[in-house]
């Protein structure tokens, strides 16, 4: 838990570092994100950014744009694996909840909960990765995030759960997280595939 902590905290530092660019990327991600076509493209720019930040770079609004623009072919990669997955799973929970079955239409829709959880869990990591990587291959992304995940099952439940905890406090306190919950979570995102990858980066060199 003091390794979640910490990396939260780290993220708190990145977004407080500059308010002003940070605030920027935010809300013009979410605009992105209403107009639907530029949504992937921004989300993967948003990540470039806070990666930058996590590596204790220097970044600013240039480095959104320059990423946005880079990077559209393979967010549009991931966005359209993202969007049929999302819309499978929300058209399975829909098609279960006006199901007549009872109890086995409620288990049915509880699973594709859980399965929606988990693929949006595996976003978290895998678009970390993209920047880590030698190539941008959303397939090796994904596999690397679903590695993470299964190595660190306890350290991703104790994360993701304490960012839910922060954005639903962020939104009760004045909508702080639709200012700045997008940013917060992609910092805190770079901020532990860091992390896993220093520790088993040490591991190794210990063998």
């Amino acid at each position: 838990m003091k390794v979640v902590l910490q990396i939260v905290r780290d993220a708190f530092q990145d977004v407080w570092g500059d308010l002003w660019t940070v605030l920027v990327c935010n809300l013009l991600w979410s605009l992105a994100n209403v107009l639907i076509l530029p949504g992937p493209p921004a989300t993967l720019a948003l990540v470039y950014y806070t990666n930058r930040l996590a590596h204790g770079e220097v970044a600013d609004l240039g480095d959104f744009w320059k990423a946005f623009r880079r990077y559209w072919a393979p967010a549009w990669r991931w966005g359209g694996v993202n969007l049929a997955m999302i819309a499978f799973l929300l058209g399975d929970i829909v098609l279960t909840s006006q199901s007549s079955q009872g109890l086995w239409s409620q288990y049915l829709q509880g699973l594709y909960l859980a399965l929606l959880a988990g693929w949006l869990t595996l976003q978290f990591f895998a678009l970390p990765f993209l920047y880590e990587q030698e190539t941008m291959s959303v397939r090796q992304a994904l596999r690397n995030g679903a590695a993470l995940i299964g190595n660190n099952p306890g350290f991703t439940i104790a994360l993701i759960g304490l960012l839910l905890l922060i954005l639903i406090a962020g939104t009760v306190a004045f909508m702080l997280s639709f200012a700045f919950g997008a940013v917060i979570i992609t910092c805190a995102g770079n901020r532990a595939v860091l992390n896993r990858l220093e520790i088993l980066k040490q591991s190794r060199e210990n063998i």
